[in-house]
């Protein structure tokens, strides 16, 4: 039987192209997506994202099914191994074209898929988070992690922020490839929020309104601002409409939480709030 061949050469044309790719401007001129990870390559696949190729180190037959990336694993294996587009890799070369300290068993690119408002499909009476200028990727990614969990029904991004980042990938446990996202300009998100009669409220630390004393049933979205200026002046009206601040009370001395951890909570509250009303 002849022996697989291992890419090992650190000069080879692929490793460099995949060593580029770490950096953000040139994924995105190459539109493609960078997953490190068995699990979240195979939520990647299961979201529909186009395959180009995996690298991973030759498979060990003796390894235990009670391995946590088992699972995952045998699907990534199996529907690379059907595409024909695995490529064996050394360890030394994993951990060059992983992003991280340590690699994550595989690395995978995939197609930059184009997430535009206009493709997004909910039901009538969504709830929505929408990331003004949110740069922090591992940030982004916590907050689709808590997105997930909450059942929130979509995430919008306004001015920044990449969810596919190898970082937000990572922080949100596979959540980016879960809840339903795009991009858009505040303009286009404005036009979009007044055809579909969608309330906005805006997380402001100056407001009066908590939010365990807000309204949240019916179409909402509710923005988050970034983690140095928040809003400041944006998101001031919406078709026309004025837009409400609300805010989380501050007991102690500090005067905000974390973004992801302030849009947990904005997401939890909402949530419990409208399934309550519903009962």
């Amino acid at each position: 039987m002849t022996a697989p061949t291992i890419l090992q050469s650190p000069s080879n044309p692929t490793v460099k192209h995949l060593v580029r790719m770490r950096d953000n401007r040139a994924r995105r001129k190459a539109g493609c997506v960078i997953v490190d990870g068995w699990r979240e390559t195979a939520q990647a696949l299961a979201a529909g994202l186009q395959l180009r190729s995996i690298y991973h180190t030759p498979l060990d037959p003796n390894e235990s099914t009670d391995s946590s990336d088992y699972p995952w694993k045998t699907n990534v294996v199996a529907i690379s191994g059907i595409a024909q587009k695995t490529t064996l890799v050394s360890e030394a070369i994993l951990q060059r074209i992983g992003y991280g300290q340590s690699a994550r068993g595989v690395v995978a690119e995939f197609d930059r898929p184009e997430k535009r408002l206009d493709q997004l499909s909910l039901d009538k009476d969504p709830f929505i988070l929408v990331l003004d200028q949110m740069e922090k990727p591992g940030n982004v990614g916590a907050i689709f992690r808590s997105a997930d969990a909450a059942g929130v029904s979509a995430v919008l991004l306004c001015g920044g922020g990449d969810p596919l980042h190898p970082n937000a990938i990572r922080s949100s446990s596979g959540g980016v490839f879960h809840v339903p996202w795009a991009t858009g300009t505040m303009a286009e998100m404005s036009d979009w929020f007044g055809a579909r009669s969608i309330r906005v409220l805006a997380s402001r630390v100056e407001s009066s309104t908590a939010i365990w004393e807000t309204h949240w049933n019916g179409p909402t979205a509710i923005v988050m601002g970034n983690e140095a200026d928040g809003l400041q002046d944006r998101w001031q009206n919406v078709a026309g409409q004025a837009v409400q601040g609300v805010c989380i009370p501050m007991a102690g001395q500090v005067d905000s939480l974390n973004v992801s951890v302030a849009a947990a909570l904005l997401a939890f509250t909402a949530m419990a709030a409208r399934k309550s009303h519903q009962a």
